[in-house]
């Protein structure tokens, strides 16, 4: 899209490193790879709230410093885009027109206390504040309309992709069960490992592996979990691996189990299903409709484990399903780019 030169700020959340693989950082990289290849002018503003580094680096790094040269560039820049919700409390102190990337939104049963109270504070900035949401699917966008009374015409929906270079033709696949990330209640990994132990039941699945990538505040509850049904054989737990390893996991296993009870997007869906590999989920989790195309829904934990099954034992069904999701993950997203600069000329 061609237009007036303008000039974007973009306050974004701490990149993916092999320690911190979150979806909200790899967004953050992907939007600003994109204003990188384009023609617009931009500054980037990297903003966590961490306090790995002490309180110091904290209070310095992330609070005094990105505050400074959001004051500065309040009148150099057109456009404020700040990639996760928490980025907008700097919100108040520019008088660029202001956009947000919403991700998620925080459900009562969850229970991060501390960052809970991060983004309700930052939610509180933003509806005062923002000229423009952008949410990652339709999903989050009616969570914003029905829980925080966001306005529906200032929300647009753009989707993105997942990463580029996930598929590794050269990766033979293995008798492995996947589940990948936060351990935390919404993604239910108790959950996932029931699915696993349903499995085993069946001797054409009874060689199987799984393997737990991730970590996260119900670590301990896993360990144990998988200790109480005599797992530990069986169900591997790793973490804090890169995204070459990530993706090599992908490409080796056969099936992922989503047992998610609410995703904003849910990219690790996509991730998988560009590899190559099938995705299970539950039929009635919060999910975004349009991520779920190519996945096969289930009713419980034993269904899942029955699907697991079918699939895995007929050679013609797997190959339908992973060519359906590689297929499909591959279109996704591909016009990010094109409607966020509408949104962002919207604006001027």
């Amino acid at each position: 899209m061609k237009g007036e030169p303008m000039k974007v700020q973009l306050i974004r959340s701490a990149a993916e490193k092999e320690d911190n693989q979150s979806g909200i950082g790899y967004y953050a990289d992907y939007i600003e790879a994109l204003l990188r290849d384009s023609n617009i002018e931009y500054e980037t503003i990297h903003f966590e709230v961490n306090l790995t580094k002490g309180i110091k680096s904290l209070f310095l790094d992330n609070m005094v410093y990105p505050f400074l040269r959001v004051c500065r560039a309040s009148k150099k820049v057109d456009i404020v885009h700040a990639t996760a919700e928490h980025c907008s409390v700097f919100f108040p102190f520019t008088r660029s027109k202001k956009v947000l990337t919403f991700h998620h939104v925080v459900k009562p049963t969850e229970t991060h206390r501390t960052w809970d109270l991060i983004w309700h504070f930052s939610v509180f900035i933003a509806k005062h504040f923002a000229d423009e949401f952008i949410a990652i699917s339709n999903q989050t966008k009616e969570d914003m309309i029905k829980s925080l009374k966001i306005q529906s015409e200032k929300i647009t929906v753009i989707t993105h992709p997942p990463k580029l270079s996930m598929y590794k033709s050269d990766v033979v696949k293995e008798d492995l069960v996947l589940f990948i990330g936060t351990l935390c209640e919404r993604k239910r990994p108790g959950l996932a490992i029931d699915v696993f132990r349903h499995m085993l039941e069946n001797d054409e699945l009874k060689n199987y592996r799984m393997i737990i990538c991730g970590d996260g505040p119900i670590r301990q509850d896993v360990e144990e979990y998988i200790r109480k049904y005599g797992l530990e054989e069986s169900v591997d737990m790793i973490s804090n691996i890169s995204e070459e390893e990530i993706c090599h996991l992908y490409n080796r296993s056969k099936i992922l189990l989503n047992t998610s009870s609410l995703e904003g997007l849910g990219i690790t869906t996509l991730e998988s299903q560009k590899c190559g590999t099938p995705v299970l989920y539950f039929r009635d989790a919060d999910m975004p409709q349009e991520i779920m195309v190519a996945a096969v829904p289930c009713d419980n934990a034993e269904d899942m484990a029955n699907q697991a099954l079918r699939i895995l034992t007929n050679e013609k069904e797997t190959e339908r399903l992973a060519r359906a999701g590689i297929d499909y993950a591959e279109s996704f997203g591909e016009d990010y780019f094109k409607e966020m600069e509408k949104v962002y000329r919207k604006l001027l």
